[in-house]
């Protein structure tokens, strides 16, 4: 069965109100997440219990800091979502890690991450 019903009519309209509400958001995202030739990308990062960054700190594994990665938000195994997480956030087991950068800088995310 479905998980989730999508309407193009809600989507639409939300596009809209957003493009009208909130135009330099809708600018970002936009090219944040349009591929083409820009290197900026997001992903989403599944977190393996075998990947050395469990237990660890955002700031302890040095994502942003030797990386230059943005980890926009966690979505944790039970569904929470930690937007905008901390550098004092721990990575768990099961996370799923929203991650924006360069698509070198996400691979290499995925290879450290065990992927």
């Amino acid at each position: 069965g479905a998980d989730n019903v999508v309407s193009p009519y809600s989507i639409g309209g939300l596009r809209i109100a957003h493009r009208l509400l909130k135009p330099a958001v809708v600018d970002f995202i936009e090219f944040a997440t349009r591929s083409g030739n820009l290197e900026l990308q997001m992903e989403e990062i599944k977190v393996k219990g075998t990947s050395h960054i469990v237990d660890l700190s955002l700031d302890q594994c040095g994502i942003r800091k030797e990386m230059g990665i943005i980890i926009v938000a966690i979505k944790r195994e039970s569904g929470e979502m930690e937007f905008n997480p901390t550098s004092t956030s721990i990575i768990k087991q099961g996370d799923t890690l929203v991650a924006m950068g360069e698509t070198k800088q996400l691979k290499a995310l995925e290879d450290m991450v065990g992927l």
